[in-house]
């Protein structure tokens, strides 16, 4: 019964996790020659991005979907990994399928250009 109220109460407040501590690893993961300052630095602005987009989009996920990707049960997490979890359940609109664009009509000049043998007639 416990373990049912957390899983409700936590898919429906956002949870929250230690940018720092997410990007520490960045460093470490640091290519050879690439400033570790500059991963740290891109790591966090990958990580606000994805917690303000986050912020903005959580309540419009299903609640089996917040449930599924915050139940890692970690103190850290990453906000990239979270959104990309969401956005990969059954359900969100990252899976509905988009309606191809109509093809236009060719235009009547490229009607005109179809082949014609010597005599003006099509084949």
């Amino acid at each position: 019964m416990v373990v049912m109220f957390f899983l409700v109460a936590l898919a429906a407040s956002m949870p929250k996790s230690n940018l720092d501590k997410i990007c520490q690893s960045a460093k470490v993961g640091a290519l050879p020659g690439e400033d570790q300052a500059s991963a740290y630095q891109a790591c966090m602005q990958d990580e606000r991005a994805a917690r303000d987009e986050l912020r903005q989009r959580w309540t419009k996920f299903s609640a089996a979907a917040r449930a599924t990707c915050a139940e890692s049960g970690q103190l850290s997490f990453s906000y990239v990994e979270l959104l990309t979890c969401l956005e990969m359940q059954a359900g969100s609109e990252f899976n509905r399928p988009q309606k191809p664009p109509d093809a236009p009509s060719p235009s009547p000049s490229l009607r005109s250009q179809e082949p014609t043998d010597a005599a003006g007639q099509k084949p």
